[in-house]
């Protein structure tokens, strides 16, 4: 008897992926596209004038990518709200609505500004120890604030959406409590926290090649190599032919694993001398830091543990169906609370990465009102809770919010144009039917169906 022939390649299966990308990404682009024209609709009113319109967006362009570290900037504002953004997603895809993000952010900043200066100055900790420390406690300072709200909620039916904004509010109001009594800065006269000791700052990119002199901080980044690329040759084995090589997943692992230490050994020995004779981040002003790639990769995270985890599955499951869910045995106060924790201490490593990666004094300030929270909801919904439609998502935010001040002084126009955009933006996603209707854009019905499942408030 022959064997049957390999199954050939479904044209239709490659189109139907193909529509699917194209019915994903069609509505939040459109939308965005449509909020431009018609906050340019605005400006031409409110001014009377076709060249205010032409002058305000050129002037945003310019401030965002093409004027002296304009684009480095515009990274620097998108590093919280992809934090945030995701924290937000999580929630949304457990069916949880965390409005709370910005007081997990603003403890989670206190936290780390608190562990950076204490544990800093009394111990001399080094970096490799110091700083993942203070990132540690200010995504479990995060987590237990936003644990609260789904404990309530598993518990007593409370809606998370009145908690965590009443929460908000505690939160406000107990970080400028601290900051102006316990952990007041003496020496300042500046109402702030003491500046955390230096092993505990978020590196600028600008300083790798100083910070790497010290062998502990090249083992550092060797180490967080290493893992990368433990989960990379894990993917690369299992999408190709090597996994008929290794067939056991013990094989896998031990092939990923060394594959991991060899990119390890090299990062070690070779990336230093690199970053001192070709390095390209020279400027010593530039504030970009390394937070960028802790964001990019707590992406990468949150999409492996909610698509490729049992964890994930049950927190999709529950916020898909909780009633369905319980039927099927999974245990929903507890995935609830596991939602909130997840995205609590996403909000709360933003504000740790915030504070000791972008502020002058490397310290919290009792003024530390930034909006990211309640802009990274906008990101979320936008990016339709998708981790690598978030990065973007993100970016577009962190270069508009970076443009805006010079898009006021080209223009006149005023900067708060910008939130008038976001908002918009937000409404068209919000509303598909206004956008189809527009450009007669035609969704399939499957995706028509799944834009009313998520996010969505649950009583």
């Amino acid at each position: 008897m022959s064997n049957p022939s390999p199954a050939l390649p479904n044209p239709a299966n490659r189109s139907n992926r193909l529509q699917h990308l194209v019915d994903l990404i069609g509505i939040p682009v459109l939308a965005v596209i449509t909020a431009f024209i018609f906050g340019g609709i605005v400006i031409w009113i409110t001014s009377g004038s076709l060249l205010s319109v032409q002058q305000a967006y050129v002037g945003m362009v310019r401030g965002a990518f093409l004027k002296e570290r304009a684009l480095s900037e515009s990274l620097v504002a998108t590093i919280p709200y992809i934090f945030l953004g995701l924290a937000v997603a999580v929630g949304f895809k457990s069916g949880m609505f965390n409005i709370g993000v910005e007081g997990q952010f603003y403890l989670g900043s206190l936290a780390g500004a608190f562990v950076g200066q204490a544990f800093g100055q009394s111990t001399s900790l080094p970096a490799i120890i110091l700083m993942p420390l203070s990132i540690l406690a200010g995504g479990l300072t995060g987590a237990i604030w936003a644990g609260i709200p789904g404990l309530l909620k598993a518990k007593t039916g409370a809606h998370e959406v009145i908690t965590t904004i009443m929460m908000n509010y505690i939160a406000y109001r107990t970080v400028e409590l601290v900051i102006s009594g316990p952990l007041k800065d003496k020496v300042s006269s500046a109402v702030q926290t003491p500046a955390a000791a230096q092993a505990a700052w978020i590196w600028s990119l600008s300083s790798i090649p100083a910070r790497l002199k010290d062998p502990l901080n090249a083992l550092g980044v060797a180490l967080y190599m290493a893992i990368v690329f433990f989960f990379i040759g894990r993917w690369i084995i299992g999408r190709t032919n090597l996994k008929n090589r290794f067939q056991k997943p013990g094989q896998r692992r031990f092939a990923s694993l060394g594959f991991a230490l060899a990119v390890g050994a090299l990062f070690f020995f070779l990336f230093p001398p690199f970053t001192r004779v070709a390095w390209p981040f020279q400027d010593p002003y530039d504030r970009l830091h390394i937070g960028l790639v802790l964001a990019v990769s707590a992406s990468v995270l949150v999409w492996w543990l909610l698509w490729k985890t049992t964890i994930g599955f049950e927190l999709r499951s529950v916020g898909a169906n909780a009633n369905a869910a319980r039927y099927a045995g999974v245990n929903i106060t507890r995935n609830m609370v596991v939602a909130m924790a997840i995205s609590g201490s996403l909000a709360g490593i933003a504000g740790t990465v915030e504070v000791l990666g972008v502020t002058a004094c490397h310290c919290m300030p009792v003024l530390f009102s930034t909006g990211y929270g309640f802009d990274a909801i906008a990101i979320a919904l936008i990016a339709k809770n998708d981790p690598f439609g978030i990065l973007a998502a993100a970016f577009l935010f962190g270069a508009m919010r970076n443009g805006a001040d010079m898009m006021e002084l080209s223009s006149g126009v005023s900067k708060y144009v910008i939130s008038m955009i976001q908002a918009m933006a937000l409404l068209f996603v919000a509303a598909p039917a206004i956008i189809r209707s527009i450009y007669r854009f035609r969704l399939r019905r499957r995706d028509e169906e799944s834009e009313t499942l998520e996010p969505r408030l649950k009583g």
